[in-house]
């Protein structure tokens, strides 16, 4: 699912919009409400029944009865089905042709960069003494962390070692405040860990500062988001906001708690059907103002802020995490990460290192990566590549892909690609690569986590509500989907660009297949009316199931 944050209210639709996006206007709604949404304005239903374009057999007409609906008068679909083990083509309509690509871009990046580093590799996140330490405990000098590039740091690490995440995760609380819901792991467990070991190592006191060493890469703005080689809560400031009694103030508390922030909240229970409306701004620097209207039926809203500055981000909660464990520091906890005084790159002796925090395996990234279509992290994977190389770049990461397609007997000139998330409309591939990707990966030994890392349709993660519960396919497709829908300004209507679902699925007879189908170009009467879409995507499941 490709997940874009709305363009400003004045527009009349969301540019770029998602199915999050579209959920979010229920207000909270659920599927029911989704059932009741139309197809959008009537149109004449497409021709002729669609015949396989390239080289495979016909469409069963219960698919061909979909993809000709008065909705899809405009649309292109794009359908390959085939045998995994064989490639034997099962169903094609213009399987070859290339669509915008939208979340299952993610597909890409998530195989190269599991290639590259291996299903049990964890990030290693040191500190690092800069001086002696005293019989009294004192540091005469600085601690240094040396960020790794570790997306979570921590933060959703499960007591059995996991990695923690919900239906709908916090990254999209803007677009989907009442639906969106936090981990119950302590985001600042990381640092917390790091803090105690600084303290069991016998320092008590840091006579010199505290810093965070992120030149592992250079930082990059992307998407309303910085990339960075240093995460924590996934550098966002949670506000959870829980209606009172009508005409009184909502209550805001947020997480983590630090002094780099405070927070100012302005915003109003409202009665029961009234409008939900939540801003987040920053009036100033180190303020978050929380502002609007909640309705008190709504049991509660989250909303999140991108910090602006992840490296002192991170050493203020590094150095109010080491207060937590009696170690005082000399410097201020606020303000600028003091990069002036960081020590040479590479100059880190294994001598000085007082503290490590180790992830869990990478595996875990990957599912996360998949599951919830976890865009910054799927962008990270990008420089992660880039670095397996010795490189530092965004473009340098891009360029790894290729000679991984290649090393798996694929085209890469099949694929275009410019991110890592699905966020570009260079993003672009056929439905008939993606299969062949998706085959040369059952074919590898990490297979078994690249599948498990996939949404579960019907069951889990981003596709738990394509099909019904009681739906033949539930359980049986393990698949990424991507949504994109811009606004037709001039006639005033929503417009998906594409619904995509790619991904393995086992058929009623026990035959292994991959799957892809993507549609393009369906005007919408309403936003709401892409569900509609995926529904039917999902209706083209169960028939894929029912009739192999």
């Amino acid at each position: 699912m490709d997940e874009h944050s709305p363009d400003p209210p004045a527009r009349p639709f969301a540019a770029r919009s998602t199915r999050r996006v579209a959920l979010a206007r229920l207000g909270g709604g659920g599927a029911a409400a989704v059932l009741a949404v139309g197809r959008g304005h009537p149109a004449a239903a497409q021709g002729a029944t669609p015949v396989a374009t390239d080289g495979g057999s016909s469409l069963p007409p219960e698919i061909s009865a979909i993809i000709t609906g008065p909705a899809y008068a405009f649309a292109r679909w794009g359908i390959h089905v085939a045998d995994r083990a064989t490639g034997e083509v099962v169903y094609d309509l213009n399987g070859g042709q290339r669509f915008l690509a939208a979340s299952t871009t993610k597909l890409y990046p998530a195989a190269a960069a599991l290639a590259a580093y291996g299903p049990d590799h964890r990030f290693e996140t040191p500190v690092y003494r800069t001086g002696a330490v005293g019989a009294d405990g004192t540091l005469a000098g600085d601690l240094v962390l040396v960020a790794s590039g570790d997306p979570t740091m921590g933060g959703r690490t499960t007591p059995d070692g996991g990695i923690a995440y919900t239906p709908i995760d916090h990254i999209y609380a803007n677009v989907f405040p009442t639906l969106a819901t936090l981990t119950p792991e302590d985001p600042l467990a990381g640092v917390d860990d790091l803090a105690s070991q600084v303290a069991a190592a016998g320092i008590r006191r840091v006579a010199g500062d505290v810093m965070v060493d992120a030149r592992l890469f250079p930082a990059m703005d992307k998407d309303g988001y910085v990339l960075t080689p240093i995460w924590i809560n996934d550098n966002l400031i949670d506000l959870t906001i829980t209606p009172g009694a009508a005409g009184s103030p909502a209550t805001v508390a947020w997480r983590p708690q630090t002094a780099t922030y405070r927070v100012e909240a302005d915003v109003q229970s409202v009665a029961p059907g009234e409008a939900l409306n939540l801003s987040v701004t920053s009036p100033s620097p180190g303020v978050i103002a929380v502002a609007g209207s909640l309705p008190v039926e709504q049991k509660q809203a989250l909303q999140t802020f991108q910090v602006a500055d992840p490296p002192a981000f991170a050493r203020t909660l590094l150095i109010e995490a080491l207060g937590r464990a009696g170690v005082s520091v000399a410097a201020t906890a606020t303000g600028p990460n003091p990069v002036g005084k960081l020590p040479p790159s590479g100059s880190y002796a294994e001598a000085d290192r007082v503290a490590q925090f180790t992830s869990p395996p990478f595996a875990e990234n990957i599912e996360l990566i998949l599951k919830v279509s976890m865009n910054q992290h799927a962008d990270l994977l990008i420089f992660l590549l880039a670095l397996k190389h010795g490189e530092t770049s965004f473009d340098a990461g891009l360029r790894q892909i290729p000679p991984f397609l290649a090393g798996l007997g694929l085209d890469p000139g099949e694929v275009s690609l410019s991110d890592g998330r699905g966020n570009e409309y260079t993003d672009l591939f056929s439905p008939r690569t993606v299969s062949e990707l998706l085959r040369a990966m059952a074919e590898r030994p990490d297979f078994p986590t690249y599948f498990n890392a996939l949404p579960i349709i019907g069951v889990d993660g981003s596709e738990v509500d394509t099909v019904a519960p009681a739906s033949p396919v539930r359980g049986k497709a393990f698949v990424k989907s991507g949504t994109t829908v811009a606004g037709d300004v001039m006639n005033g209507r929503p417009v998906t660009m594409v619904r995509a679902l790619a991904g393995y699925l086992t058929a009623k007879s026990g035959r292994e297949l991959t799957f892809a189908t993507y549609v393009s170009d369906v005007p919408l009467a309403d936003v709401l009316d892409v569900l509609t879409v995926i529904k039917e995507q999902g209706s083209i499941a169960e028939v894929v199931y029912e009739r192999n």
